[in-house]
């Protein structure tokens, strides 16, 4: 069977049953799975490292709009917004 985490192709001893009465196994291996497993409160973490770069990314702009932008692409959307166009021509 091949682990879906590590693309590895493993014995099915190294599989656990996901469910014992049905005989479905889990897509991860046991290897894979403890690794997951310990990783303590993981989408937490990712959460809370989003809402930082976000909270870090506020931007001002020249038309008066304020605006969350990290990743250069926000910038170019709201560049060709109607609102943006609009302020920036009445300036």
């Amino acid at each position: 069977m091949e682990c879906t985490k590590c693309k590895k192709r493993l014995d099915i001893s190294y599989y656990s049953l996901k469910n014992i009465k049905n005989n479905i196994y889990y897509l991860h291996c046991d290897i894979c799975r403890e690794k997951i497993n310990n990783q303590k409160n993981k989408k937490n973490i990712e959460i809370d490292n989003y809402d930082k770069t976000k909270n870090n990314k506020f931007i001002l702009c020249k038309c008066g709009k304020e605006y969350i932008a990290f990743r250069d692409y926000h910038i170019v959307r709201h560049e060709n917004t109607k609102y943006h166009i609009k302020n920036i021509l009445n300036k």
